[in-house]
Order: C-alpha cells, then sequence, then structure tokens
C-alpha cells in the first residue's frame, strides 16, 4: 500500500470516528437527563425477576365478555366526530368511577433539552421524509458518508490504472460494517439510540463495500488482461482468496436485498451468518495488512455476542390467543423487570409446532406492560406470516391448568433483551404526550402510558390515537383501556380509536367510559396534535409534548409530515414537539 492510500484511508476512518463524536457529544445533556434519575441505571438493560408491586390491576379481557347492556339507553348519542375523516356518532360513555389510588404525588423529573425542543423549523426539515422513505436527516447523513468513501476512492487513482486504492477502501470500513451490524451497537450507545435506528447505516456500508469490491476485483482483471498475465495471476493462492472474499460480498448483497428479506428471511440470516465469517478469513488470507481492520469487526463480533448471551433468558411462557386483534399474548410471568417502555425483545419459541425450522427462529415484539406486574412481561404477536400463525395456532390450542379446560399453552422460550426504545429521552419530563399507533403498534403505547402513569412524572395530558380495522379488536383491551383512563393521579388522559373497516353490526350494549372515543375513518391527525398541544398548555405544560408513533411506515411518514407541518408558534409557545418512530419492518 502505498503512502497515499494509506493516509488517506486511515484520514477517513478518522472523519467517520469524529462525526460519531459529534453526534455524542450532541446526545450527553439527553444522557444526562436521563441517568441523573437514579431507576435508569437499573432498567433498561438486563431482564430479571423482582417483587411485584401490589395494586390494583386490571387484565385484559380474553374471555371476551361484553359489559352488560342498559336497554333503555341509545346506543348512539350526538358527539363531535371531526376528529374523523368520516361523519359518524360514537358510543356513548359510562360516569366516572374512582379506583383506589395510594401513589404520593409526582415529582418533576430532570428536564430532556433536544434539538426539537429548541430549534423546530430546524428538527421539522430534517424530519421530512424523501425518498424510500428516509429522511432528510438521514439522507444528508447518508450523502456525507458517501462523499468520504468517494473522495479517498477517487483523488488522484482512476480505478482502472490503480484498482488497489479500492480494495484499502473497503478493508478500511470492515470494523464500521460489523459494529453497525451487531444487536449491542457501541455507536448506537455512544449515541443513544438502538441498532435498528441505525440499520440504514449498516446497510449503505455495506452495499459500498459490495460496490468497492468488484471494482477492486474487476480493475485488476482489466489490468491483468491487457498485460497478457491474467491466468498466472488467477492462479495465485491470494488472489482466489479475494475472489472468495468478493464472492461473499455478492451473495451478501443479494440476499440483503428487501425482495429476498421479504420472501425468505431465513436465507437471508444463514447467508449473513456464513458470508461475514468466511469473508473475515478470505480478507485476511488475500491480503495480511487486513488482519487489524478484521480483528476490530471480531472485537466488535464477540462482544456483541457475549452481551447477547447475557441478556438472553430460558424460561416458560403463557400463549393466549386474542382473535379479535388477531393476536398471540405472550405472558412471561418469571421476567418482571430490567426494561424501559417502548423497547422490545427478541422472541426464540422452543416447540416442534413452530415447523421444522421454526425453533430457529427470532422475531422482535415490542413489550406491552410496564414492570413490576405480577403476570410478568407481556408481548402480543400479530399474525403476519408463517411463524406468527403457527405461534397463534399452538395459543388456540386447549390446556388443562387448575380451573380445569382452557384455551392457551405453556411453552419453553428464549428471550434476549431489551434492545431499542426511545434512547437517552426521558418521556416524563415532557408535559405533553401523544401516541399514534395502528393495531399491534398499541403495545408501544400501553407500555409507555402506564409507565407514565406509575412514574415521577410532569405530563399533564397524554393522547393515545389507535386505528384499528375493526371496531371489534377494542373488546379484549377495553378494561385495560379504562383503567388507565381513570387511573391516573395528575394527567388527562384520552383515548382515541379510529376503525377503517365498514362494519354491518352495531354497537348496541358496548358503552365506553369517558375518555375514550370509538370513531369510523381514519384519523386527523394535524387536529389532534393541535389539540394536544393547545391542553398542554391550558394545563399549564411548557416543557414541549411527546409524540410517539408506533405502526406500518406510512402511519409514521403521516405522523412526521404532521409534526413537520404544525403551527410553529404552537409548538414553540409548549416548548416544542419532539418526534420518536417505531415502524414496522425495519
Amino acid at each position: 500500500m502505498s503512502d497515499l492510500d494509506s493516509d488517506l484511508v486511515y484520514h477517513a476512518d478518522i472523519v467517520i470516528f469524529g462525526v460519531i463524536i459529534v453526534f455524542t457529544l450532541a446526545s450527553l445533556p439527553r444522557a444526562y437527563a436521563r441517568f441523573s434519575r437514579r431507576s435508569e441505571w437499573s432498567q433498561g438493560h438486563i431482564l430479571r425477576s423482582v417483587e411485584p408491586r401490589t395494586s390494583v390491576k386490571p387484565r385484559i379481557n380474553l374471555n371476551h365478555n361484553i359489559p352488560p347492556v342498559d336497554h333503555e339507553k341509545p346506543s348512539f348519542v350526538e358527539f363531535d366526530n371531526t376528529d374523523s375523516s368520516t361523519a359518524c356518532a360514537s358510543v356513548p360513555s359510562l360516569p366516572r368511577f374512582a379506583l383506589p389510588n395510594d401513589k404520593a404525588l409526582p415529582v418533576t423529573p430532570h428536564r430532556d433539552p433536544t434539538l426539537a425542543s429548541i430549534l423546530h423549523p430546524v428538527a421539522s426539515v430534517l424530519r421530512n421524509r424523501v425518498h424510500d422513505n428516509y429522511s432528510v436527516g438521514q439522507v444528508l447523513l447518508m450523502l456525507a458518508y458517501i462523499s468520504i468513501i468517494f473522495y479517498v476512492s477517487f483523488y488522484k487513482s482512476n480505478p482502472f490504472t490503480d484498482p488497489h486504492r479500492a480494495g484499502w477502501v473497503i478493508a478500511s470500513q470492515i470494523p464500521f460494517v460489523y459494529a453497525l451490524a451487531t444487536k449491542n451497537n457501541i455507536i448506537g450507545m455512544m449515541v443513544g439510540v438502538g441498532y435498528e435506528k441505525l440499520n440504514f447505516l449498516h446497510r449503505l456500508v455495506g452495499r459500498l463495500m459490495v460496490i468497492g469490491g468488484n471494482v477492486h476485483f474487476l480493475g485488476y482483471v482489466y489490468k491483468w488482461s491487457l498485460a497478457g498475465d491474467i491466468y498466472e495471476k488467477l492462479a495465485e493462492d491470494y488472489v482466489r482468496w479475494g475472489i472468495v472474499a468478493v464472492v461473499c460480498l455478492d451473495i451478501l448483497g443479494f440476499c440483503s436485498t428487501e425482495f429476498v428479506r421479504s420472501k425468505s428471511y431465513n436465507l437471508f440470516i444463514a447467508t449473513h451468518v456464513a458470508g461475514l465469517i468466511v469473508f473475515l478469513f478470505a480478507a485476511c488470507y488475500h491480503e495480511p495488512a487486513c488482519v487489524p481492520y478484521v480483528i476490530a469487526a471480531c472485537v466488535f463480533y464477540i462482544l456483541d455476542h457475549v452481551i447477547r448471551a447475557v441478556k438472553t433468558r430460558i424460561t416458560t411462557a403463557r400463549l393466549r390467543p386474542i382473535p379479535e386483534l388477531g393476536i398471540t399474548r405472550v405472558e412471561v410471568p418469571s421476567l418482571n423487570s430490567g426494561w424501559r417502555a417502548g423497547q422490545h425483545v427478541r422472541l426464540r419459541v422452543l416447540s416442534s409446532s413452530m415447523g421444522w425450522w421454526g425453533w430457529t427462529e427470532v422475531h422482535p415484539f415490542t413489550i406491552a406492560n410496564v414492570t413490576q406486574t405480577s403476570e410478568g412481561m407481556v408481548l402480543m404477536c400479530k399474525k403476519t406470516g408463517r411463524w406468527t400463525n403457527n405461534l397463534f395456532s399452538m395459543a388456540q390450542t386447549a390446556s388443562y391448568g387448575e380451573t380445569g379446560k382452557e384455551v392457551g399453552r405453556d411453552v419453553r422460550v428464549i428471550v434476549e433483551g431489551p434492545y431499542g426504545g426511545v434512547g437517552h429521552t426521558v418521556m416524563s419530563s415532557y408535559s405533553g404526550a401523544m401516541f399514534v399507533v395502528g393495531g399491534s403498534g398499541v403495545s408501544f403505547a400501553l407500555s409507555a402510558v402506564q409507565d407514565l402513569i406509575q412514574a415521577a412524572t410532569d405530563v399533564k395530558v397524554i393522547d393515545i390515537v389507535w386505528s384499528i380495522q375493526d371496531p371489534a379488536s377494542l373488546t379484549p383491551l377495553l378494561p385495560l383501556l379504562a383503567s388507565i383512563v381513570q387511573n391516573s393521579p395528575s394527567s388527562r388522559i384520552r383515548v382515541h380509536i379510529f376503525y377503517t373497516r365498514a362494519i354491518s353490526t352495531t354497537f348496541n350494549g358496548m358503552y365506553l367510559p369517558n375518555g375514550i372515543t370509538l370513531l369510523p375513518g381514519r384519523p386527523k391527525l394535524e387536529k389532534l396534535l393541535d389539540a394536544a398541544i393547545t391542553d398542554t398548555m391550558s394545563a399549564g405544560g411548557n416543557n414541549g409534548v411527546f409524540v410517539g408513533v408506533c405502526g406500518p411506515v406510512s402511519l409514521a411518514n403521516t405522523a412526521a409530515r404532521v409534526v413537520k407541518e404544525s403551527d410553529i408558534r404552537l409548538c414553540t409557545a409548549v416548548g416544542g414537539v419532539k418526534l420518536h418512530e417505531e415502524t414496522f419492518g425495519w
């Protein structure tokens, strides 16, 4: 390697690391706000079991019983339905009732200063969606990364006459692509985000390596062909190992496409595991100078798997079907602490009922409840494919328990986590919160709102906007939602439920408590967000509004657009609007 090549590659890595340091420094205020709370040191890292809190906690209605009907009351009443895109009357409410509450009044937590609260116009521009659902901020970051790589690759170099440069450039990226691929992502830990939020960078660096590897190989083929010694070169061992490395990169690149990932996720995983390991050996045999980069990648990879082993629990879970939602409710009584609201775990079910290879598959699911409950950790797994359909079928199997025959069954599972979540953001430091969720994404809202209720919080207004296909989906969650609405000591909580599928039945006998509304059509998020901001300011809040989104990418895009286009004067007056997204299919 020439002095120019080594200097360029070295300085490129320094620049990339410098950018990471800049983002790390920018996250320090939020990190301080988070870890200045003693509880944050023990939550969000290791799953464990502790003594549950003694409190009245209604469970999800798994018996699907409808509340008693009062036939003297009408099924529908007049209601302001302008929050929905379709005009229709809502379901009437029951009188508010009091639940026992022995909590002390909340204490104001440390503040969580963010860019969204300080520079709302700038943050709105960076959140704007562009090509392929990437935000402006993500696109700028990717363009900066590409610019660094291209500058180093082409500065005083021609890939046809100097293919050696391209090889060194991709070798220098080996530690970064492996670090970004790990679940316990050291870069994510530094900047305060989950590994899934940096996955777009992992894919970008991987694609650049695929392109660079092929440019490096084809450049030498072109050069050797002109010199007439291509066959002699191809017979060299180091060249053959280089070809193995390029083939590994090409297979990884092809199997990482969205088409392959969606059609055969097992193929994607298998090729990744095998290809990444073989590539490291091939790179070392091809060019011994690659060894330092490979060692760095191995350190990241091994450290990640050691931490994953520490975070893994083998235990027994209870599967229960919720047919109205098309969801399997997974209860893990032996794990009831160690996570933060919004975090997810990776679940593996050890049962032959999952199919020949189903026991080898690992799937991420958001934790749907708060810590320190007697029921333990709860997951809601929606039927979306073969694996989740098999899980739902298992849950429908009848078994015999202490009370006789009942639906559901116990199964051995491997739970790994927790991961992801809201990072260094402290939701309880805001004055208002609005959760926009779709389908099974309600699990994110349930855990977050319950956490805000039981924690020391300054949140004055909480809105849940839940979009579902069929209003029957509300039935099993109605007791829990009613408890959340009516058992808050200091926050005003409202639940807005919107259904999008036309129905032929009526709601006779189904009455909703105060604070819960059910309307057809899609929610008008613009009006709901303005109302949440206005209510927060009316309650005396000026520390910003947290907006959490969990659902399909289309829902996240809509919420991001609404936040971007929200009234700047309102956002400034309330202290800013912070948007956090948890999308399906990352």
